[in-house]
């Protein structure tokens, strides 16, 4: 494995090759071809945007590939986390999916397995339609979202340097901010309500701490949508 150090040798990241070298063993102990979709730091270094990454977020739209991958991390001596722990903003969300995720733990590494969405956020087949690079490992095939994607689903994560992560996105490629509210609003469609309120909140956090460049009305397109939902919500209560 290729590993990434802190200044003190703490806080390993698993490196681009390193995170390959893993697929490969994964896909080697796979008896067919699985598909699973590179979410968050883990999809940002096939864009060379991040150098490393603390973990592997990995998505499933099917749960018999979801099941191998997740065997196939067991006899690589992985160890599955019974409790989950507090590694969410939105863990109370975490607690209510009915897609439960799975958390590995391994090689001195961790695995984060999704299956079909992640916390407030529902991969749907725009978002399927936007992937555009795929990498095969053996048996393991990778599709890597697109950069709009990863800054969707790191609103719906906010983990640890989740808005450096998006601010490092903003600034290297040219953000198509029409797809992010188009998606906020397919979201809502897909029935996470409340999704377009965390991301207003990623949003204006991103460009009034870190001076993100985000265009004004796509904020405020962003609370209009936000505003709507939860008018809806209110109204049914």
């Amino acid at each position: 494995m290729t590993w990434i150090y802190t200044r003190n040798g703490e806080n390993r990241m698993i490196a681009f090759k390193g995170q390959e070298d893993l697929f490969k063993l994964i896909g080697s102990e796979l008896k067919e071809r699985t598909e699973c979709i590179v979410i968050g730091g883990s999809a940002m270094m096939y864009y060379n945007a991040k150098e490393g990454t603390k973990d592997i977020d990995l998505v499933f739209m099917e749960k018999k590939a979801f099941d191998d991958v997740k065997n196939a991390l067991k006899n690589l001596e992985f160890i599955e986390r019974k409790s989950v722990i507090k590694i969410f903003k939105h863990y109370e969300l975490l607690k209510k999916e009915k897609r439960k995720p799975v958390f590995m733990g391994g090689r001195n590494t961790r695995i984060d397995l999704f299956l079909k969405e992640v916390i407030c956020f529902e991969i749907s087949e725009t978002i399927l339609n936007r992937i555009t690079e795929m990498h095969e490992y053996n048996n393991l095939i990778v599709k890597i979202i697109a950069p709009e994607d990863i800054i969707l689903l790191k609103c719906a994560t906010e983990r640890e340097k989740d808005r450096i992560d998006a601010f490092e996105l903003i600034k290297k490629f040219n953000i198509k901010w029409d797809t992010v509210i188009k998606e906020s609003i397919n979201q809502t469609k897909e029935g996470k309500a409340i999704y377009p309120v965390f991301l207003y909140d990623f949003l204006l956090e991103l460009k009034e701490d870190l001076k993100a460049d985000i265009p004004g009305y796509v904020i405020r397109e962003i609370m209009k949508i936000g505003e709507k939902e939860m008018i809806k919500r209110l109204k049914k209560k």
